[in-house]
């Protein structure tokens, strides 16, 4: 009995100190999670005693489910957040990480690509950490374009000069994701910001639609449609494996989603950054849309030390590495990027790829952040259909947005005025 009692006292005090966490991901498959789980089991628990539980949530329902897990304080110790972060963050519903970690949280953005860290801060404040990256990926149908006596376009004007020779031979150039069905924002911010304008203000609490630069782009934008008459929108991959399209964009699983389903265009197209603008100092903006997914800490955590961790671990050069090569290697036909620099110029992908979308990610400008995004993103679309749709001038169309996303924004900032006082906002 009593050798029983000296086991129970030398292993209870260990299983009790244990310390479990959990951690809600949108987006990974069942395939994705189950590598990342075995890395985290054999990399981060047994070198520090913390277990770890992941859950996946889909992009439909996460943001819903994330509210009622905090209006029910029945939380997980970290969260997975897109661009709506600071929805959560300036309602005190996840850790400002300025505040908490500002020396560590500082250090830990310079290893992660700047483009993606727009969403995250505001007025100093910290909300998340990135740990994965998207955003538009254009391909071109180089054999096509060889035979009409054209080249892969680095300016939209290229593509202003070549689209009359193209329809003449009933082709096109052509946007799929940014197009005026399908995620027009995005295609419009390519412009916007290429011509130095932007969406919302440094501010948080008003638009920066009605800036000179921002119209100019988002004319631009309409013109490639009224005036160049790229189609208003496709049908996924099929016209550009026709030969119909000699140009498609879509966001990162463009690349593997043509090797896998179009094997018979092998060396007939190219992946390449996006078309772009020169400015006034004559060099050429390729900037297009890129985001990532962000990791925060609930505040509601008991936990926080050990999700911060986590985090650390999750977003360090060699982890994101490792779970990268893994997807590729392991899940045919997948496609995910990661966050961290350095991890990013040693994973296994096609070069070509590779340096393309590292170029093209480093012009892009971070979408700045706001309160209600998903609201917010509307009044771009709504400016895109009335301009296209109806035949509203685009000019006209843009400064109404603008209008009206002030107007959104200033009964956004009267309802986060408690909140913002008590950041000292």
């Amino acid at each position: 009995m009593k050798r029983w009692l000296i086991i129970l006292l030398i292993f209870f005090p260990i299983v009790c100190s244990a310390t479990k966490i959990e951690c809600w991901l949108v987006g990974p498959t069942n395939e994705m999670l189950k590598i990342l789980s075995d890395l985290t089991y054999a990399g981060f628990t047994k070198q520090t005693g913390i277990e770890v539980r992941y859950q996946i949530l889909t992009w439909n329902d996460y943001y819903n489910k994330c509210l009622l897990a905090l209006a029910s304080r029945e939380t997980p110790d970290i969260f997975s957040l897109g661009s709506e972060i600071m929805d959560f963050g300036l309602r005190g519903g996840i850790v400002d990480l300025a505040r908490f970690q500002p020396k560590e949280a500082k250090e830990l953005e310079k290893q992660l690509f700047s483009s993606l860290m727009g969403p995250v801060s505001f007025q100093g404040t910290h909300f998340g950490i990135p740990y994965d990256m998207g955003g538009i990926v254009t391909a071109y149908r180089v054999d096509l374009l060889k035979d009409m006596g054209m080249d892969i376009p680095i300016e939209w004007d290229d593509i202003r000069k070549w689209q009359p020779k193209a329809l003449a031979q009933k082709k096109t150039f052509g946007l799929y994701y940014g197009s005026v069905q399908y995620a027009s924002e995005w295609g419009a911010y390519t412009l916007v910001t290429q011509n130095g304008g932007q969406f919302f203000s440094k501010d948080g609490f008003s638009s920066a639609l009605d800036m000179p630069e921002s119209i100019t782009g988002f004319q631009e934008y309409i013109e490639l449609f009224t005036k160049h008459k790229l189609p208003h929108a496709g049908v996924g991959l099929a016209p550009f494996v026709s030969g119909d399209w000699l140009m498609i964009t879509d966001g990162t699983w463009l690349y593997p989603n043509l090797i896998k389903s179009a094997p018979q265009l092998a060396g007939k197209w190219s992946i390449d950054l996006i078309p772009g603008t020169k400015g006034k100092n004559g060099v050429i903006n390729h900037g297009t849309f890129a985001g990532g997914t962000y990791l925060s800490i609930s505040s509601q955590s008991k936990h926080k030390n050990e999700a911060w961790e986590l985090i650390k671990w999750i977003t360090s050069a060699n982890v994101q590495k490792d779970f990268c090569n893994a997807v590729f290697s392991q899940i045919e036909g997948s496609m995910w990027l990661p966050a961290n620099k350095t991890a990013f110029n040693e994973i296994k992908i096609d070069n070509s790829f590779h340096q393309s979308f590292s170029k093209q990610v480093e012009q892009c400008s971070p979408v700045p952040s706001a309160i209600n995004v998903n609201v917010l993103y509307r009044y771009v679309k709504f400016a895109v259909d009335k301009s296209i749709l109806k035949g509203i001038d685009p000019k006209i169309a843009i400064i109404e947005a603008a209008k009206e996303m002030n107007q959104d924004m200033s009964k956004r900032r009267k309802e986060y005025s408690r909140f913002l006082q008590e950041l000292g906002i």
